[in-house]
């Protein structure tokens, strides 16, 4: 069989390399932009398999299972969690809003049967009789337009609650897919990387991993604590379900900055509705109370927890995470708001090693600035106690060897 002999083609120019990038990376934007709702399941469902993948790798080295079945008996639990889960906020959550109902019908009822016996009276304001039952049923008419719209807006409820459990499956079906598959993923994107450039971008996903594994491992954390302190808080103080509020906090402690606010909203209106449920004060009163709560739970979190918990992970000046959050919140909304420190870490991690290339310096310092001596940051990092790069030696030798080089050359 004759041997095809090879096509010879000429290379491209720069000029054309050039223009054809700024085309992939415009059309790369553009597709991000008129796409982007794609992308909110797909980011979810990646940081699920992330967080799963460990899980998944751990219970397939135990059990000698293979990769494949072991992701499958996690999704299952996790399904299983979800379904159960979901169940029970369910019950509960219809629990709460009947009983909502039930006393604003009341309060409803009670103000309609006021402005019934007050209509055949009349009041006078600076020397003008004016008639009752003409307030009474311009106020009537604006309640009934206000049940009127509450109850049209209760079908735009249930299709979003269909969206929500639609974008749910989406993402379930996405993290399993992700991590099934992770193997021949990344063999996939390491196939396209240069082979000249694959160590760096090799040490690029190890720093990038510990920090988001930090980030995360820090959040769990940091949710239990203040979930178990809220729940205390709100036992002591004769909360109505302080085990379902407790966990409520933990869960919006991944929104900072307005999960504390998101919580006190939905507390405050709870208190005002039901009142302590031994405190002997009144419902407005016991507001006030949650809002003091509140108040001094927030102080803890954000001044002893966060900077203690989270701020060491990331490394990042409070500024810098504002900065991060009002810029995550109009760009992606809540989840922007929840990945803001993470990604700005990233960036900067990315950001440094692309001012290190143009400079010719050494991309990856393990203690100081780029700009120090390899000698004086591997001395430093021999005296580091631990980082959480991992096999710190290797590294420091590689510094080594790379002075050398530069010292021979």
């Amino acid at each position: 069989m004759a041997q095809q002999t090879p096509i010879s083609r000429p290379c491209w120019s720069g000029t054309t390399k050039l223009v054809i990038s700024i085309f992939l990376v415009v059309f790369a934007a553009a597709a991000i932009y008129f796409l982007r709702v794609v992308f909110i399941p797909l980011i979810i469902g990646g940081i699920v398999a992330y967080l799963l993948h460990p899980v998944v790798r751990g219970l397939s080295r135990l059990t000698r299972l293979p990769h494949g079945l072991a992701t499958g008996l996690i999704y299952l639990l996790l399904l299983a969690i979800l379904i159960s889960g979901g169940a029970t906020l369910g019950t509960l959550a219809a629990s709460e809003v009947n009983r909502l109902l039930v006393y604003l019908r009341q309060e409803y009822m009670g103000f309609a049967n006021y402005l019934e016996s007050i209509s055949g009276e009349s009041v006078a304001v600076l020397n003008l009789e004016i008639s009752v039952e003409e307030i009474t049923n311009q106020i009537a008419a604006w309640l009934t337009d206000l049940i009127t719209s509450v109850g049209a807006g209760s079908l735009s409820i249930v299709f979003n609650v269909a969206e929500v459990v639609l974008f749910t499956v989406f993402i379930f079906l996405i993290a399993f897919y992700l991590t099934r598959d992770s193997a021949k993923f990344g063999n996939f994107l390491n196939g396209l990387i240069p082979p000249v450039y694959r160590e760096d971008v090799r040490l690029l996903v190890t720093e990038i991993d510990g920090i988001w594994s930090a980030f995360f491992r820090g959040q769990l954390i940091l949710a239990v604590v203040v979930g178990t302190m809220v729940g205390l808080l709100c036992t002591a103080i004769g909360f109505p379900q302080p085990i379902l509020m407790g966990i409520f906090a933990g869960f919006v402690e991944f929104l900072p900055s307005i999960g504390h606010a998101i919580w006190l909203v939905t507390a405050i209106i709870i208190g005002l509705i039901e009142g302590s449920t031994y405190l002997p004060i009144s419902n407005v009163g016991f507001a006030i109370v949650i809002i003091v709560m509140q108040t001094v739970y927030t102080q803890v979190d954000l001044n002893i927890l966060i900077p203690r918990i989270i701020g060491r992970q990331v490394h990042l000046h409070p500024m810098v995470v504002i900065i991060g959050i009002i810029v995550g919140a109009v760009v992606g909304g809540v989840l922007g708001v929840a990945l803001a420190a993470p990604t700005i870490a990233t960036l900067r991690v990315v950001g440094r090693y692309i001012y290190a290339r143009l400079l010719d310096l050494e991309p990856f310092p393990l203690i100081g600035p780029i700009v120090v001596p390899p000698e004086e940051r591997a001395a430093c990092a021999e005296q580091e106690p631990k980082r959480s790069v991992p096999d710190p030696r290797k590294l420091v030798r590689r510094i080594r060897e790379r002075s050398k080089e530069r010292k021979v050359e």
